[in-house]
């Protein structure tokens, strides 16, 4: 239960959201933790490791985003991520079984469902 009320919490956030331009992945956080993530996605897409789409990968939840179009805004702390990796293109279209995947940023949190 708890598992589907994150989802929706995270899905009204994309829709709500993701309509503005600012181009970033915010956390629900203060000061430059607000940007935690979006620093980490920022990083790896600059080193050519991801495409401008990946699939976001929030505890074995897959939401795809748009690095030029969305705005997402997480009910996350950095605290309560446990840990942030990615997998290259090749990798998460295999995992994944999509053909325009662009690799996929893996969050997984602290909090217990």
């Amino acid at each position: 239960m708890k598992t589907i009320k994150q989802f929706l919490l995270i899905s009204i956030s994309v829709i709500i959201i993701g309509c503005t331009k600012s181009k970033t992945f915010i956390l629900n956080d203060s000061g430059k933790n607000r940007y935690y993530v979006s620093k980490f996605i920022n990083d790896i897409f600059e080193e050519n490791q991801i495409g401008k789409s990946p699939l976001i990968v929030i505890d074995g939840i897959p939401f795809k985003y748009d690095k030029i179009k969305d705005t997402i805004l997480l009910p996350l702390k950095k605290s309560d991520i446990n840990s942030l990796n990615f997998l290259n293109q090749n990798s998460s279209r295999i995992i994944y079984n999509e053909k325009e995947n662009d690799g996929a940023i893996l969050i997984t949190t602290r909090i217990k469902n």
